[in-house]
């Protein structure tokens, strides 16, 4: 699993220039091309400003994924972090994550998968949330498709 320090860092590289309606099919386009043949394999989730914005549910998935989804921007909503993040950080105790935040596990989920959208100098303005893969496998779906946009801005 990646360290914390690892996490953070890929939140800061996937930071982006700027984050529209318009950015939303290129951000899709890019989640297509990486994911492959992975892409039905997932359900996917983005928000901008609280407002669904785009839902695909692969062809190889079911309502359990979901119901990841609303669990996993929960915790990016939260706490402004991938979930990916806050497993690192409860690693060792993730029984802690809900006892000490008073949360329950019906409604939050400390796995990968759901990943903030930022934009320099602005912060949050969406989510991007990935369901089907291993918690890393949707982690880094959501990451590297950031990325790839935030790389398309350039």
């Amino acid at each position: 699993m990646l360290s914390i320090d690892e996490i953070l860092k890929q939140e800061e590289a996937a930071t982006l220039d700027h984050f529209g309606l318009k950015d939303v099919d290129r951000l899709v386009e890019k989640l297509k091309t990486i994911g492959g043949d992975e892409f039905q394999r997932v359900c996917i989730l983005i928000t901008k400003n609280d407002r669904e914005v785009y839902f695909h549910a692969g062809t190889s998935t079911t309502n359990e994924n979901n119901i990841w989804i609303e669990k996993k921007a929960n915790v990016v909503n939260a706490y402004e972090h991938s979930s990916l993040l806050e497993k690192a950080i409860y690693a060792d105790n993730p029984d802690n994550y809900y006892q000490s935040n008073g949360l329950s596990p019906k409604d939050y989920a400390i796995v990968g998968g759901g990943f903030p959208i930022c934009v320099q100098g602005t912060g949050i303005v969406g989510t991007l949330i990935v369901s089907g893969l291993t918690d890393e496998g949707d982690h880094d779906l959501a990451y590297k498709s950031l990325s790839a946009l935030k790389q398309s801005q350039k």
